[in-house]
């Protein structure tokens, strides 16, 4: 099998550190591979979309979660599988399929590779693989993506939930899911394809990646220290008892309101409200790793 081998420079620094252990791995595998570090977020695109006419049967990405993210249109574009290699700062997309986040694990790829069948959502379009927020995450995440957290993983998240909430305050959404309508002032909303976001916390428990369903964790106005009590919670997925925690599942959702909310999907900025979320249009192939 041809592989192209994409290594994000950006994703945390960790995968170009790992680069050369990361290809002494690859190379022992019965494979073709061709390694590419691009300059930037076009470049590596347009490496994806470009593979097929090169022979290219598969894509391996070595990232994290913005990696996948800003690489998933191309990749839905040229319709091919891909693999990860987890060096991002949370890797929650290789939590969501069930990979090691361990890289000292040895990856070895088969020569003929099983293939699974994820959902792809979009959020106003745009294609995501495990969680779109707005509201407080959403403040989190821009905080975590300009490295407010000083750390990678939980720990660099809760940093970042500290930090945001100082500041932070309700605001009231008009959402409809699947057509019902739903108003209140809340803390937050997260749009979930899979169960894991900010470094291994497991906002919606429920959630697969192949079901063609959205889960929706709603966290509806508290007090700041009553969700500081029950963010803890949040790493085993038991914050869902609370009443102020509501979860809901639909396949298409739209969110509005009247004051200015960004949207983050993946850990990555993609506009602000309104919003609109979709799944069940689209699926991707994803190659598994022994």
């Amino acid at each position: 099998m041809k592989l192209l081998v994409i290594v994000n420079p950006l994703a945390g620094k960790k995968a170009l550190r790992l680069f050369p252990q990361i290809k002494r791995w690859l190379l022992e595998n019965p494979h073709e591979f061709s390694f590419r570090i691009p300059t930037s977020q076009d470049e590596m695109r347009f490496a994806i979309t470009k593979a097929p006419s090169l022979g290219i049967q598969g894509i391996l990405l070595c990232g994290g979660d913005g990696t996948v993210h800003e690489a998933l249109p191309a990749i839905a574009e040229a319709n091919l599988p891909f693999a990860l290699i987890p060096c991002g700062r949370g890797n929650d997309f290789a939590r969501n399929i069930g990979l090691s986040v361990n890289l000292g694990k040895k990856r070895i790829l088969p020569f003929d590779p099983m293939c699974h069948q994820f959902d792809l959502p979009t959020v106003n379009a745009i294609p995501f693989v495990s969680i779109a927020c707005i509201g407080l995450d959403a403040d989190v995440n821009k905080l975590a993506r300009d490295g407010k957290g000083y750390f990678d993983g939980k720990l660099g998240y809760i940093i970042c939930v500290l930090k945001a909430l100082k500041n932070f305050y309700p605001f009231e959404i008009e959402m409809t899911i699947d057509g019902q309508l739903w108003r209140d002032k809340v803390m937050m909303v997260t749009i979930a394809n899979g169960p894991y976001y900010g470094g291994g916390m497991k906002i919606a428990p429920d959630a697969m990646m192949d079901d063609g369903v959205l889960n929706i964790c709603i966290v509806k106005n508290m007090p700041k220290w009553e969700l500081l009590r029950e963010f803890p919670k949040v790493f085993k997925g038991t914050h869902i008892s609370n009443p102020n925690f509501i979860m809901k599942t639909g396949q298409k959702v739209k969110i509005q309101s009247d004051e200015h909310r960004e949207i983050f999907a993946d850990g990555e900025y993609v506009g602000s409200l309104p919003a609109e979320c979709t799944i069940g249009n689209q699926t991707i192939q994803i190659m598994s790793f022994d």
